[in-house]
């Protein structure tokens, strides 16, 4: 047709330029969703800009959501090196914790304490952060993962 719809090759060139450049540019999915939100007046979930990457939209979607996504591309570039908009509206999505990451010994440590005792109550998980000099949350977080772990494994 001579209408300048995309092609699916387009689309599919396009997604992973999109994903690629995104990831350098350090947002994560749901930043961009936010910002279109606050740019072009549409929010878009982070599923949905997700999806958009993995070309699992339909073809008519994949279109509507190319141009506002070259157009959030052209403006994450431009402002590249300042603090603009696209941070300011990157910084109002919710705050997530960075991963953490626990050291070999103190994964011991817990992994013995863990055999002893799956479910520590409050006060023990506090004086095991404190002995480990981790959070109280990081503690006890691993433990609910490691009860997680040990349901899969066991059938």
């Amino acid at each position: 047709s001579d209408d300048d719809s995309p092609t699916s090759d387009d689309l599919e060139q396009f997604a992973r330029q999109f994903k690629q450049r995104r990831i350098k540019l350090g947002f994560t999915q749901a930043d961009v969703g936010l910002a279109l939100g606050t740019l072009y007046g549409n929010v878009f979930s982070q599923t949905t800009i997700c999806r958009f990457e993995a070309l699992q939209l339909s073809f008519k979607n994949m279109c509507k959501l190319k141009p506002l996504l070259q157009k959030w591309l052209e403006e994450a570039d431009s402002t590249t090196g300042s603090p603009t908009s696209i941070d300011k509206i990157a910084a109002q999505g919710r705050k997530r914790k960075k991963r953490t990451s626990i050291e070999i010994t103190v994964k011991g440590a817990l992994e013995s304490h863990f055999v002893k005792q799956q479910k520590p109550a409050a006060q023990e998980i506090a004086a095991l952060a404190e002995q480990l000099q981790l959070e109280k949350e990081v503690v006890r977080v691993w433990f609910c993962n490691r009860r997680q772990k040990e349901k899969r494994m066991t059938p």
